[in-house]
Formats: structure tokens, C-alpha cells, sequence
């Protein structure tokens, strides 16, 4: 009398059987079965075997699924945006596990996600926020902006960075939109980043006066951000408060410690006569006292060109 096996193969019908020789030769001189062979010799030597074939069929499709990928949208796999991959067995020294695991498609769009939860904004319009550097039109005038903004974007280390910069020039050349493009490159390698519109943010500290809690929380966002970008500054209504009681301690706190960020449309030389003027309290020293917790701890990058708002 046979074995179980060989009654249990005569019972089969012979076209079960050929289908199934067929897949399994397909299985067994797949691209994929080489090159796990090759890199795991000691470990794959049961991947044609009966009782893998499901998981090894599953591994292969899933294979042929990412060498045709139509995008993370178009994801044809068992769990869109993952991919099977192979890990030596934890339990048997002589098996290979497949393994469902992230692909770069969509680990880019979650770091994508991820730049917009890290660039926290005030008054900031979505376009300014979502600015690339390849959004910003290289013209001669601009060229030495773009090259400064770009190499404090690529030298920059957390916690050891301190130097910003002072990004000047007319209206309408473009300043906010480097702002923008430094924040969003900063925030792919996940460091934190506060864009404030200057103007707006002064007003908004002014209406919640009546809560010093509440005004502190917002001064102490500014102070302690790894990186804070004060868009326009000098565009705002400045008074004696404004500038000893917001700007002066936020900055006293920054300086030698955390990067910081300006656009603006004044020289510093202007930017001084704004802070001495102030409405209500006109002194040159306490505007001199602001100025040099700016001018020393940043690189000056003047940006010119046509003004981009009117065309």
C-alpha cells in the first residue's frame, strides 16, 4: 500500500496538478527568488516548499506590484503604501519572514504632513508657508540671497547654530517668500520653526494685555523656538512698550542662544531710527540696545529685483 501522500496525488485531477507544478516553477525562477537566494544561501531553501506558498506568493505579487509603482495613490498593495520585505526568522535559523513594512512613498508623505505641523505661523498667508526654494526666480539680483539663505539652510545644527539672518530690500521682491522656503527646509529635518507676521502679532499682543498670562505665553513662544523668523519687522506701529516690554526681552533671550530669522524693508540703519522714534518714548539708546541684539547675530542679505506683486 502507498504512502498517504501518493493516494492523496492520485486522487488529484491531473490539470490540478500541472497548474500547480506550473506556479510553482514561476515562483521557483522569479527575480525575486534569485536574488533571496543569493543574499540568504543558508536560509532559503524551503521557499518553493508546500507550506510556504501562500506567504512567498503574497512577497512576490506585492514585488511586482512596486516594480510597476503607479504612485502612493495608485498603491496596488494588500496595505497601500507598504511593501513586503524579507528578515531572517527570529525563530528558525533556516527560514526567511516576509514582513509588511513603509515605503519611501509614503514616508515622504508623512514627513510632508509632518512639515506642516513643525512650521507653526501667525498671520503667515499658505502660500508664504508652502514656498520651496524652487519657487523663488533666480535673477541677479536675488542670486546672493538665494545662496545665503540656501547655505544657512544646509550648515544649520541644532543647539549649536546661533547666527540667522536679515533679509532687506523694497517691497515686493520676494522677501517672505525666502522666509517661507527656510522654514519649509528646516522642517523636512524636523526642526521646529515660528513664522510671525511682526504687525499683526504686535496687535495681537496689544489685545491681550488685560491677560498677562496670556501675553506671556505668546512672548514666550517667540523666546524659546528653535527657530523664529519675524517677517516685516520695522512695519510695525512702534511705541516705547512695544519695543522695551515685546521686542527687547524676546530678543535679550535669543541672542547667543537661538537663530533668528528677519525680513524687513528697512536697512538696520533704518531699523534703528524706526526703534528710536517709537511713538511716546523717542531714545536712541534703548533703540541702539535693540539693534545690537540683532545686527551681531546675523549675516545681511539685501534682495533686490522688480516687485513681484505688480508683475
Amino acid at each position: 500500500m502507498g504512502s498517504f501522500q501518493e493516494e492523496l496525488k492520485a486522487l488529484m485531477p491531473d490539470r490540478f496538478l500541472e497548474r500547480r507544478a506550473s506556479a510553482i516553477e514561476r515562483i521557483d525562477n522569479h527575480p525575486e527568488m534569485k536574488r533571496l537566494r543569493q543574499k540568504y544561501p543558508d536560509r532559503s531553501g524551503d521557499l518553493t516548499s508546500p507550506r510556504r506558498y501562500r506567504d512567498v506568493s503574497e512577497h512576490l505579487v506585492q514585488c511586482d506590484a512596486c516594480a510597476t509603482c503607479p504612485g502612493l495613490i495608485g498603491c496596488q498593495n494588500v496595505q497601500k503604501g507598504h511593501r513586503s520585505v524579507e528578515e531572517p526568522s527570529p525563530d528558525k535559523q533556516d527560514e526567511l519572514v516576509f514582513r509588511l513594512k513603509k515605503c519611501e512613498l509614503l514616508k515622504s508623505y508623512e514627513r510632508q504632513q509632518g512639515i506642516g505641523e513643525r512650521i507653526k505661523s501667525h498671520f503667515i498667508p499658505e502660500h508664504i508657508l508652502n514656498a520651496t526654494f524652487d519657487d523663488i526666480e533666480p535673477d541677479p539680483p536675488r542670486m546672493a540671497a538665494i545662496a545665503g539663505a540656501v547655505k544657512f539652510c544646509s550648515e544649520f545644527v541644532p543647539k549649536e547654530t546661533v547666527q540667522g539672518l536679515y533679509l532687506y530690500g523694497p517691497m515686493g521682491v520676494g522677501k517672505s517668500l525666502f522666509a517661507g522656503a527656510i522654514a519649509r527646509e528646516l522642517a523636512k529635518c524636523e526642526v521646529d520653526v515660528l513664522m510671525v507676521y511682526v504687525p499683526d502679532f504686535i496687535e495681537e499682543v496689544k489685545d491681550a494685555i488685560g491677560s498677562k498670562e496670556s501675553v506671556a505665553k505668546k512672548l514666550d513662544a517667540l523666546r524659546t523656538v528653535p527657530v523664529l523668523i519675524m517677517d516685516d519687522i520695522g512695519a510695525e506701529s512702534m511705541s516705547g512698550w512695544v519695543r522695551d516690554e515685546v521686542i527687547g526681552p524676546v530678543l535679550q533671550r535669543r541672542m547667543e542662544r537661538l537663530p533668528t530669522i528677519y525680513t524687513s524693508n528697512l536697512t538696520i540703519q533704518e531699523l534703528f531710527k524706526h526703534f528710536a522714534n517709537a511713538k511716546g518714548s523717542q531714545d536712541e539708546k534703548k533703540a541702539a540696545r535693540i539693534i545690537e541684539r540683532i545686527e551681531p547675530f546675523v549675516k545681511l542679505l539685501p534682495v533686490g529685483g522688480r516687485n513681484r506683486r505688480r508683475g
